[in-house]
């Protein structure tokens, strides 16, 4: 038996470029898949959102933030950023206190009423500070103090001086939405053309 046999043959490599053009294959399926998906799931968040925004006031703009609609969908809530011009807010307020002269206006980042009322026999124009925040799901307007002749005043005192069911509305907050909503504030602020809100609403 001849010792110069030679040695057995390995079997042929595969070519390491075909491996890596079935990966980006694969990999450039998935992309367009989830490009897909995101543009149909936006459609669904979209559709949502628009049902939900009836549940506030007129003037109340909502779109979708910029978080991945897959995300959200995931989650079962869709993240919104919501805006209430000063005409929003006022008629909001006006409804609430029935105060048909009221008047909210943005001021130095902060929200002004400006109210006539009837002080010492004669009707005179006073400026009600408003804080806001967000509490139990809602945003709350609540009144703080009042200026008159430059002399800031808590609003309840004056409230209760005058005998004036009205501005005592104020005092207790005024919110939105109203009524039980699928629409939940999670965070609010002041800017020179109203309120920013944070909110979600349900997918599913």
């Amino acid at each position: 038996m001849s010792s110069n046999a030679a040695p057995p043959q390995s079997p042929p490599r595969r070519p390491r470029r075909r491996w890596i053009g079935g990966l980006l294959s694969v990999l450039i399926v998935l992309a367009v898949l989830g490009v897909v998906g995101e543009v149909l799931l936006r459609g669904v968040i979209d559709d949502r959102i628009a049902a939900a925004e009836a549940d506030l006031p007129a003037g109340v703009t909502v779109e979708r933030d910029d978080t991945l609609a897959l995300v959200q969908v995931a989650t079962g809530r869709a993240t919104l950023r919501a805006e209430a011009s000063p005409e929003a807010l006022t008629e909001l307020a006006r409804s609430a206190t029935e105060l048909p002269e009221l008047q909210v206006t943005p001021q130095s980042g902060n929200l002004v009423a400006q109210i006539p009322l009837s002080i010492a026999g004669s009707e005179q124009n006073v400026d009600v500070l408003l804080s806001v925040a967000a509490e139990n799901g809602k945003a709350v307007l609540r009144a703080d103090s009042v200026e008159f002749a430059g002399i800031s005043l808590p609003l309840d005192t004056v409230a209760e001086q005058l005998g004036n069911e009205q501005l005592n509305q104020l005092v207790e907050g005024v919110a939105f939405p109203e009524e039980a909503s699928e629409v939940t504030i999670s965070s609010v602020r002041t800017t020179d053309a109203g309120l920013v809100l944070g909110a979600e609403v349900k997918i599913w």
